[in-house]
């Protein structure tokens, strides 16, 4: 009776156990990523007993087995929050402590925001782990770190302009030519009144463009252009207000408007066209300090290399000790050999419609302030800045085990790996056997109430029965203790 009794009472311990499982899964059904659990009881200790054909064995009870993590996909819920992000398949999300150098704690809730260093956090502080990716190609660089985004985006400068303009045909050629740099003079500007550069009749038409320089100032490039009195010809000026023009001359040092003819005028050269009015070759030509061009002095004309694609003219707006060289596209691209020219599908022309200006860009920015986020399914962070910049900030990586449903739960939705989950594998989202993300989006508890809640009914019961065999085996006891009275 009293080994029955004692068989009961541990069918009660371990199906309190059971009921702590099933009411800690009910409770999380609403926590993103929960892995809901299972208690499975197994039978007891057996003791041996006479029986008159041998030794039999009668069963002491239940013990807990084991407690189970059941890995199944949660359902993915929509969020508008750009970093909110869910895992479809295999794979875990990797954290550090912010205490701990150590990015050891893994956890399938991606409810992250970025902290006031721009770090990617969750609701406790972890940062999430990922690569430094090259913004240009996103290649992923070095090894696994803390994933910060910065809240503004450096200024880049302008490399490189594209122009794009028809020239009109139909303007005479000039009997006597007047070269666009001998009618060009910097030092107007400086004069008291200052007058312009160039006078307006010494060109045919004009473009201008703005540009960036190495702080993120704006600058405008403008270019002049002029029938020669060569056929099928124009030469054209590339200029800037002579004033913020500091380049370094080779032979006389820094340029000054206030002394140098040919400050603010950046390059010279001349465009010829074909009887098709397409553009066949291009010259160009430095500008020196004096603004006296000789197309026969080395280092007046510029020769490309076959690598070349266009030639390139220098700036220097901010004073510093080297040129920077900014690339200049009229739509042709070098032969490579001379100074031929092949157009490209759209390219400066010289046809008989007015002179105008088709399309013009440049490569350079402002710095900006950080708008938006977006995160792709392989893991890629970019950042969009308010200055038209989105740039690659770096992928998340993901951890998985060989035993995950060993990995040790922590406070906070997390776990820890244990011996039994085996140490981590890392790899992106969708390789090395992970899932792929689900950006705007996170995984709901894989609790299912149509079974945890009959579960717990019927333990409930189970539980009562327990109960019912103590209160029997009291009565058998008790009915043997009244044969003594």
């Amino acid at each position: 009776m009293l080994t029955g009794i004692n068989s009961a009472v541990s069918a009660l311990i371990g199906l309190s156990k059971k009921s702590n499982v099933t009411a800690n899964n009910v409770a999380n059904v609403n926590t993103t990523g929960f892995k809901s659990g299972r208690l499975n009881l197994a039978s007891g200790q057996t003791q041996g007993v006479p029986t008159a054909g041998g030794t039999g064995q009668v069963g002491l009870g239940v013990n807990v087995g084991s407690i189970s993590t059941n890995l199944s996909q949660g359902g993915i819920a929509p969020s508008e929050n750009p970093t909110e992000l869910a895992i479809s398949g295999n794979g875990y999300f990797i954290l550090r402590d912010q205490s701990s150098s150590k990015a050891d704690t893994y956890s399938r809730d991606g409810n992250f925001s970025f902290d006031k260093q721009g770090f990617l956090t969750n609701p406790s502080g972890q940062i999430v782990q990922g690569w430094s990716v090259d913004p240009e190609n996103g290649n992923r660089i070095g090894t696994i770190g803390d994933l910060q985004l910065g809240a503004t985006s450096p200024p880049a400068a302008t490399g490189a302009i594209s122009q794009i303009v028809n020239l009109d045909s139909r303007i005479p050629v000039e009997e006597v030519n007047i070269p666009l740099f001998d009618s060009w003079d910097g030092r107007n500007v400086t004069t008291q009144p200052p007058t312009p550069a160039i006078d307006a009749n010494n060109f045919d038409y004009t473009s201008s463009i703005a540009i960036y320089d190495s702080q993120g100032a704006k600058r405008d490039v403008t270019i002049l252009y002029d029938r020669t009195s060569n056929s099928n010809e124009y030469e054209f000026l590339v200029t800037t207000d002579p004033t913020s023009d500091q380049r370094l001359d080779t032979s006389s040092g820094p340029i000054t408007a206030t002394t140098d003819k040919g400050s603010g005028a950046l390059l010279y050269g001349t465009i010829s066209f074909g009887s098709n009015g397409e553009i066949n070759g291009i010259k160009a030509y430095n500008v020196p300090a004096d603004g006296q061009v000789n197309p026969t002095a080395p280092d007046n004309q510029i020769n490309l290399n076959p690598e070349d694609s266009t030639y390139s003219f220098p700036v220097n707006f901010t004073g510093d000790n080297q040129n920077h060289q900014i690339k200049l596209d009229f739509g042709a691209v070098y032969s490579g050999t001379g100074n031929d020219f092949t157009p490209s599908a759209q390219a400066t022309t010289q046809y008989a419609n007015s002179a105008t200006t088709i399309s013009q860009k440049q490569d350079g920015s402002a710095s900006g302030f950080l708008k938006a986020v977006h995160t792709s399914p392989n893991g890629m962070i970019s950042a969009s800045y308010s200055n038209g910049q989105v740039v690659r900030k770096g992928q998340l990586a993901l951890a998985n085990f060989s035993n995950p449903a060993s990995l040790l739960a922590q406070e906070g939705n997390s776990f820890r790996a244990t011996s039994a989950s085996g140490s981590p594998t890392t790899g992106a989202p969708g390789e090395s056997g992970n899932g792929s993300l689900i950006p705007n989006g996170s995984e709901l508890a894989n609790v299912d109430l149509a079974i945890e809640l009959p579960s717990m009914m019927l333990t409930k019961r189970y539980f009562q029965a327990n109960i019912k065999m103590i209160q029997i085996g009291d009565e058998m006891l008790g009915n043997l203790l009244d044969i003594k009275t």
